[in-house]
């Protein structure tokens, strides 16, 4: 279960940024994931709202983007998604290489935004 590690790690950059910002509550955190960080979304999203009891993002919902495994074709430069699963898809259609390829995306974890409500005092 590695959502875990992910979680808390995000959740930490999340109060942190919220503090720094002066927020008084955090209202959404938006994250892309990657197709490869092979994600369960009900469990990360579950483990977010457990870990932010007590916190300034207690109430955020968490909102996911999921990105698609693309890659470049090492040989002529050609651009297709990737499916680990189907040996078929990882021959490039512009050239016929067979597993010859760069990943460009579907690996990322990354914070997009946070929103947040400012603090009155």
């Amino acid at each position: 279960m590695h959502e875990m590690a992910l979680v808390r790690s995000i959740m930490e950059v999340v109060i942190e940024e919220a503090e720094a910002a002066g927020a008084a509550e955090v209202t959404a955190v938006h994250l892309e994931v990657g197709e490869g960080r092979d994600i369960v979304i009900d469990l990360f999203e579950s483990l977010f709202q457990f870990l932010a009891r007590g916190s300034v993002a207690e109430n955020a919902r968490v909102v996911i983007s999921a990105v698609p495994y693309r890659v470049r074709c090492n040989r002529c430069g050609e651009e297709f998604h990737l499916d680990f699963k189907d040996r078929l898809s990882q021959t490039c259609l512009g050239c016929g290489a067979d597993r010859d390829y760069t990943l460009i995306s579907g690996n990322e974890l990354c914070i997009n935004k946070i929103e947040a409500i400012p603090r009155t005092w």
